[in-house]
């Protein structure tokens, strides 16, 4: 997938849906004055493609591990944009809770905010009913598989640290494992998670009623 066509597409998500943030100089920051469910997801696509191009760099240079603590987030932002909007423009008590923490990190007060979040598994089953219509088993561990995977990249835990060790060069890579072979197999990667962001996108244009949006999409899907 173009990378590039993307990022533009997310962009042009970003600026007909919510616009551009204000500028508050007193703080001397850029903020959304709308705490919204629309909002928060829109900001959560707009992160999970920059993991994607972080993806593609960090895999390109052999940097496995930091790109797996990425690909979790990244898989995360996707999740929650269905968690988000599943009912939009109705709420849930859970959405509520979700907005409240994460507009309780602002960006001068991030450090004090003492809201709950919202459990994993609740964000996780709001995605199994909005792909599968309804609650499936089968799709539920799946997406907690994966998400167990990518933690062990965030955790640092002992299986996914030895991943990188060169038992030949009796060393861990720690400047990126050199390896063609491994480099191009994470590059695969890169076009499951941009066709992660896409999708969600998608989702997302086609609820918020972008119907051209959403249509330039599918085609760049289909490209």
């Amino acid at each position: 997938m173009n990378l590039d066509q993307l990022a533009t597409l997310i962009e042009r998500l970003r600026k007909e849906a919510i616009g551009e943030p204000t500028w508050l100089p007193d703080k001397q920051v850029f903020e959304y004055q709308d705490h919204s469910a629309k909002v928060v997801a829109i900001l959560k696509l707009v992160r999970a493609m920059h993991g994607v191009s972080a993806v593609k760099l960090l895999s390109s240079a052999g940097l496995f591990i930091d790109a797996g603590a990425i690909l979790r987030c990244i898989n995360d932002c996707a999740s929650e944009v269905y968690f988000l909007l599943e009912d939009f423009p109705n709420t849930s008590d859970n959405v509520e809770q979700f907005i409240k923490e994460f507009f309780g990190g602002t960006i001068d007060g991030y450090l004090v905010d003492e809201t709950h979040q919202v459990p994993t598994k609740k964000v996780r089953s709001a995605v199994v009913r909005v792909l599968k219509g309804t609650h499936d088993d089968a799709t539920r561990k799946l997406l907690e598989t994966i998400f167990k995977t990518f933690s062990g990249y965030v955790h640092a835990s002992y299986a996914h640290v030895m991943e990188v060790y060169n038992g030949g060069a009796s060393d861990f890579n720690l400047s990126g494992v050199p390896s063609v072979r491994r480099r191009s197999m994470w590059m695969q990667h890169v076009d499951v998670s941009a066709n992660s962001v896409l999708h969600a996108a998608a989702f997302l244009a086609q609820t918020l009623g972008l119907t051209e949006l959403h249509r330039d999409m599918m085609q760049l899907e289909n490209s």
